[in-house]
């Protein structure tokens, strides 16, 4: 057995020429096309605020979601939690799996964790992500106001 291991997982790898397990080169594939997607240049954010984040739908239901510091617009990194039951992708206006992904990597990188919990962005998602329209945003000083004010009540 060669001593290869996977570049994402760690895990020792049979085929010794390879950088990944089967599992995480689709695993890996699946991410490229996701952040593809969300960086889709048809959709144009234009936001009003300087540090945040925004969404908005294509026409053809495709959706971007970037965050923005300083004005400059990169794509959100996901938190995909809910990818055996949804696509895996952003989604908001609903109270489904694609919101709770969205609810839970904004908190994430709002909040600076990798793993926040869902008490957090469970209520996030139905008091924000779940009435947002075809475009949105909301401020980072807004997100983390949010949070303080849950955390203080509790």
């Amino acid at each position: 057995m060669s001593d290869n291991k996977c570049a994402r997982c760690g895990r020792r790898l049979k085929d010794p020429n390879a950088t990944y397990g089967p599992i995480c080169a689709r695993k890996m594939a699946a991410e490229q096309a996701r952040n593809q997607r969300n960086a889709d240049d048809s959709i144009i954010i234009t936001p009003t605020i300087t540090d945040g984040y925004a969404g908005a739908r294509g026409p053809d239901g495709t959706v971007k979601v970037v965050r923005i510091r300083s004005g400059q617009q990169t794509p959100l990194k996901g938190r995909w939690r809910h990818t055996g039951i949804a696509s895996g992708e952003f989604n908001w206006g609903y109270g489904g799996s694609g919101p709770a992904d969205l609810a839970r990597s904004i908190i994430a990188d709002a909040l600076g964790t990798d793993n926040p919990d869902p008490a957090i962005y469970q209520p996030f998602k139905w008091e924000f992500i779940s009435s947002w329209g075809d475009r949105w945003e909301i401020s980072l000083d807004e997100i983390r106001a949010w949070a303080e004010k849950r955390a203080a009540a509790q």
